[in-house]
C-alpha cells in the first residue's frame, strides 16, 4: 500500500476548524462512548491533538485502558467535511439522527 502524501498546514488547519464548529458533536459522540481514535479518524486530525482539545473543553478524557462504550456512523457532507447525521449502527436499530 503506498504512503498516503503529507497534508499541506492550511489542509490541517481546515480539519481541526472542522472540529471546533463540529464543538458540540464531538463532545457528544465522546461522552457517549465513541473512542478518541474513531472521532479523530471521522476528522482527519490526530487523536493527542483532539484530547487535548477535548480537555481544553472541559471534558475528561478516559485512560487508555478504558474501552469505548459505542460505535456509530457518520455522514459528512461532501464539500465542507462537516458532520451531517450520526446512524446508530446496530440494523436493528436504523436510527438516523441528523444534525
Amino acid at each position: 500500500m503506498p504512503a498516503r502524501p503529507s497534508r499541506t498546514k492550511e489542509e490541517k488547519a481546515a480539519a481541526r476548524e472542522r472540529v471546533i464548529a463540529d464543538r458540540n458533536t464531538v463532545i457528544d459522540r465522546y461522552t457517549r462512548g465513541d473512542s478518541l481514535k474513531a472521532i479523530a479518524r471521522t476528522y482527519d486530525v490526530h487523536a493527542p491533538w483532539l484530547a487535548a482539545r477535548l480537555t481544553r473543553w472541559g471534558v475528561r478524557v478516559r485512560a487508555h485502558n478504558e474501552p469505548a462504550t459505542s460505535h456509530t456512523h457518520v455522514h459528512r457532507d461532501d464539500r465542507t467535511g462537516a458532520v451531517t447525521a450520526i446512524r446508530c449502527p446496530d440494523p436493528r436499530c436504523g436510527r438516523r439522527r441528523r444534525l
